[in-house]
């Protein structure tokens, strides 16, 4: 008896110290995580941090990036450059999708593997010394120039946009509900209109955020193509770890509210999709 008693203690012992370990290396996993991202906002924010806590709270390094115009035209490049490359990639991986979504056997598989995973392979430095190569000579000398960083930031979203996208057509079988319209009567516009757009808006939504985040934390592709004469965002925060950490800081809280919120973002689109399912269940 006292035999047993003690087996079903050592186990709960066991048990015990696997939980307590278990939460220690979750603790561990999550301080290794999010330190790096909380120190530079925290940073960012304080008056001084010569101590173990900072010394006072403050905004004005952030009012400085607004206020300065060589930070104000930063953020505004930044942004432009980043609406622009969601734009292109709207418009490239839309009817991309549409076409590749329509192909069936071994051919359509392939392509949306390649479409998908391979531009994933290649690091952001081997694309922008592709592009510096293949429009570095006329009639297409735009190295340095701001068109072609757009292009390469969009080159670099492509295949977040277009698994979005593709997986937005893949829910839904788009084929018989175009031809159910066609026999209804329906044209090329309104079918376009009435089932194609309101079924992929999601995807292109939670793509346009992923892409746009990308866009502006892009550092490498930028600085190898426009160099500093197109500073965005990245490139500023590069020069001013130099001589400026507190502005520093500021540029990285403000990178990283952009990738909170382009996940917060794909996060109540994809809860949004999820519901309209539920009822869509529901109804049928």
């Amino acid at each position: 008896m006292s035999e047993g008693l003690n087996l079903q203690s050592d186990k709960m012992k066991r048990n015990l110290a696997w939980k307590a370990l278990e939460k220690l290396l979750l603790i561990f996993l999550v301080l290794y995580i999010l330190l790096p991202i909380l120190v530079p906002l925290i940073f960012s924010f304080s008056r001084r941090w010569t101590d173990i806590f900072p010394e006072g709270l403050t905004t004005q390094w952030y009012q400085r990036i607004l206020s300065k115009p060589a930070y104000y035209r930063g953020l505004m490049t930044s942004l432009f450059v980043a609406i622009t490359a969601v734009s292109v990639d709207i418009f490239v991986c839309v009817p991309a999708a549409y076409a590749i979504n329509r192909l069936r056997g071994g051919i359509g598989n392939a392509l949306r593997v390649v479409f998908k995973i391979l531009p994933l392979i290649f690091p952001p430095i081997v694309v922008g010394t592709a592009f510096l190569r293949a429009f570095n000579r006329p009639p297409v000398a735009w190295s340095g120039s701001l068109v072609l960083t757009i292009f390469a930031h969009a080159t670099l979203g492509f295949p977040f946009m277009f698994r979005n996208v593709l997986a937005a057509f893949q829910t839904i079988d788009e084929r018989t509900l175009s031809e159910a319209a066609a026999s209804l009567g329906a044209n090329l516009w309104q079918r376009f209109r009435y089932i194609l757009i309101p079924n992929v808006i999601p995807g292109v939504l939670s793509g346009s955020l992923l892409v746009f985040a990308i866009s502006m934390g892009e550092f490498e592709v930028t600085l190898m193509i426009a160099g500093f004469g197109w500073k965005t965002l990245p490139l500023l925060l590069y020069r001013s770890l130099i001589d400026d950490v507190r502005t520093a800081s500021a540029i990285s809280g403000i990178l990283v509210a952009t990738s909170v919120l382009a996940f917060l973002g794909m996060t109540l689109i994809s809860t949004y999709i999820g519901a309209g399912r539920m009822r869509g269940i529901e109804r049928g």
